[in-house]
């Protein structure tokens, strides 16, 4: 089980890095071919890809959960064949009426100025089919990643960035309009869909329709009793960042949902590192009966996921200016400082994301209700009482402010139905703050010694800090050998050149 855990979160792994190296090339051409308004209006539309939320229904982690606990049996056949259904029920019709109210939607709630409509109007018409084929698609995903085949649907994910962003740079340079980039993220979800679906049924064999009418009430009931805690959950997300965007859109102005847009795509690859490595523990968890194990498997991730996001969030600080300033050349300080404050903070947030899943999976997915409906208000509260004082900065504010409030929260949770905390020690902690300043000032001191040189800045300084954080956890001894042996092993080359950093004496003997 444990050697399926490490694949499954290598290749999710590799597919945020494709999709983060994708973002970077084409985000600078589109702002480059259609203009930054241009691109603050696709960066809005695509709220209308969190609009799923309001018909998913909760049934993608039902159908995992459920599949990971039956297995193949017929029961889950059935449930299979109804969470298909149910999905379809409900949205077909969502997607007519959010075609038949376009205009409603776009110039009254979205706020898409008037001389980019008609671009905006294929631009949505487009993502909402593409949508609807993502959203059926997800049963299907659900199949395999409950059979433990996250590598296959990683890798089926890495296709579908390639396509998404190739057809896009395609249109680029041969369309250069809006609708043009809707119909090519519509044809990637078709190839998608296609793939997925295909890769499922051959994974799972031939589902029986011959007891669905007699088990569809049951099921249906199951799964919606389940699922509807997850879909109040998703709902009220829908309220978080997609509503920054339009209060941006509304309060400030288009540009600046561009802005926010750039630093939220580039926490959602980060932050994708970490949660891709995360996501297969869903469905072991969801399998699994002891309590203890979930437990130990919880509260060890997530202390040793902080060691990885210290030294992250210490390069992030440092070289997110010279980044911004190589990779989009305008507007770097605002998207800069953006990029800081909301990536830093989802890093550190993204820490409890095992506890987040125990929560889902062990039938307390009412309480992740109660930390997206934190996240909301303490967003919406920060910013409209910051606003007038900080403008654009109170969105950034309102973001901190949501992500430690439920951050804080999940600690809670975690304390109350597991017995855990992160730490063992407030100790542990301060080691962890000290060598993120000891990081921050190093890194400093070799930014002042190669000003001016963002390139080398960008290549040095992770070079140095890596070796030097290695030698702070040493100094603090905040890595164990049985860490090591747990999640490297004991025999092969690289368990042994890290037990031979951290514990020479201890490893020889």
């Amino acid at each position: 089980m444990k050697k399926v855990l490490v694949k499954n979160s290598i290749y999710g792994l590799a597919q945020t890095v494709i999709n983060l190296l994708l973002l970077f090339f084409t985000i600078p051409v589109f702002i480059k071919m259609l203009g930054s308004e241009a691109y603050g209006v696709f960066a809005l539309m695509m709220v209308v890809g969190n609009l799923n939320t309001f018909t998913n229904l909760g049934l993608t982690s039902s159908l995992i959960k459920f599949l990971a606990e039956q297995d193949k049996t017929e029961e889950s056949n059935i449930d299979i064949l109804t969470n298909l259904l149910l999905t379809l029920m409900v949205s077909l019709p969502f997607t007519i009426i959010a075609i038949r109210f376009s205009r409603f939607v776009l110039l009254d709630i979205l706020k898409i100025p008037l001389n980019m409509f008609d671009g905006a109007k294929w631009l949505y018409f487009w993502l909402l089919l593409a949508n609807f084929l993502l959203l059926v698609g997800q049963v299907f995903k659900s199949i395999l990643d409950a059979r433990q085949k996250i590598y296959v649907t990683s890798f089926q994910q890495i296709f579908y960035n390639i396509v998404y962003w190739g057809l896009i740079l395609v249109v680029l340079n041969f369309n250069q309009n809006l609708s043009g980039v809707g119909l090519a993220i519509f044809v990637s979800a078709f190839v998608w869909f296609a793939i997925t679906s295909i890769s499922a049924i051959k994974e799972w064999g031939a589902i029986s329709f011959a007891n669905l009418s007699n088990g569809f009430k049951k099921s249906a009931k199951k799964q919606l009793i389940y699922g509807l805690k997850i879909y109040t959950s998703g709902l009220i997300g829908f309220f978080y960042e997609p509503f920054s965007k339009i209060l941006i859109s509304n309060f400030i102005g288009i540009k600046e949902v561009g802005f926010f847009d750039i630093a939220l795509k580039l926490r959602s690859q980060l932050w994708g590192l970490v949660n891709k490595i995360f996501y297969p523990l869903f469905p072991f968890i969801s399998g699994q009966k002891d309590k203890f194990v979930i437990r130990k498997y919880v509260h060890d991730i997530e202390q040793k996921a902080f060691l990885v996001i210290v030294p992250l969030i210490a390069i992030i600080v440092l070289l997110m200016h010279p980044f911004v300033k190589i990779w989009i050349g305008e507007n770097v300080e605002i998207i800069s400082i953006t990029a800081i404050f909301i990536i830093s903070f989802h890093m550190i947030g993204s820490a409890v994301i095992p506890n987040y899943q125990f929560l889902m999976a062990k039938n307390l997915a009412q309480k992740t209700i109660i930390l997206q409906l934190s996240n909301v208000i303490f967003n919406a509260l920060i910013f409209g009482v910051t606003v007038h004082l900080l403008r654009y900065y109170a969105s950034i504010a309102g973001n901190v402010a949501a992500i430690m409030s439920a951050f804080f929260l999940s600690l809670y949770y975690q304390k109350k139905y597991l017995d855990s905390l992160i730490f063992d020690s407030f100790s542990q902690v301060l080691k962890l703050i000290a060598s993120f300043f000891i990081l921050i000032l190093l890194g400093s001191i070799i930014k002042m010694v190669l000003d001016g040189h963002n390139i080398l800045m960008i290549i040095v300084i992770p070079l140095i800090l890596l070796p030097i954080t290695i030698l702070l956890y040493k100094v603090f001894g905040l890595v164990r050998l049985e860490d090591i042996h747990r999640y490297f092993g004991k025999h092969n080359m690289l368990a042994r050149t890290f037990a031979k950093i951290y514990y020479t004496g201890d490893y020889l003997k």
